[in-house]
């Protein structure tokens, strides 16, 4: 009767781990992650502020 519930257990188990290679198989790299958010756009925009304000920082 014991071995029911520990077959069950394993069975289980096996299709977690199974399940979790999957998805980590599937994600993509966080550089291809980045390039793809609108958090390019942002950092992009915040270095373009920076520049800007350094460079009328120095033309005064």
């Amino acid at each position: 009767m014991k071995e029911k519930p520990a077959l069950a257990v394993s069975v289980l188990f096996l299709a977690f781990t199974l399940m979790i290679n999957h998805v980590y198989a599937a994600e993509e790299s966080p550089i291809n992650q980045f390039l793809n958010s609108p958090l390019l756009a942002l950092t992009a925009i915040i270095i373009i502020d920076i520049i800007a304000f350094l460079y009328r920082r120095l033309r005064k």
